[in-house]
């Protein structure tokens, strides 16, 4: 697989949208990779700091409402 971005082979793909990119094109951004409520019912999440991120695509800093899942 090539990095979209110049087309030499990839190291890697975002976690957001999965575009190969390659170790000169690769950024990092937090991603959120489980949510859950504790005992307390206090949400929390588990986060990793440093995920892979292409830099092209827009993940959304506001959350989205999915009321089908009520």
């Amino acid at each position: 697989m090539n990095c979209w971005h110049c087309n030499r082979p990839a190291h890697g793909v975002c976690i957001f949208c999965g575009r190969a990119v390659c170790r000169d094109h690769a950024q990092e951004m937090p991603h959120i990779v489980a949510l859950f409520a504790d005992r307390k019912g206090k949400h929390k999440a588990i986060v990793t700091a440093r995920a892979l991120f292409c830099g092209l695509c827009e993940p959304r800093e506001d959350p989205i409402e999915l009321p089908e899942l009520r």
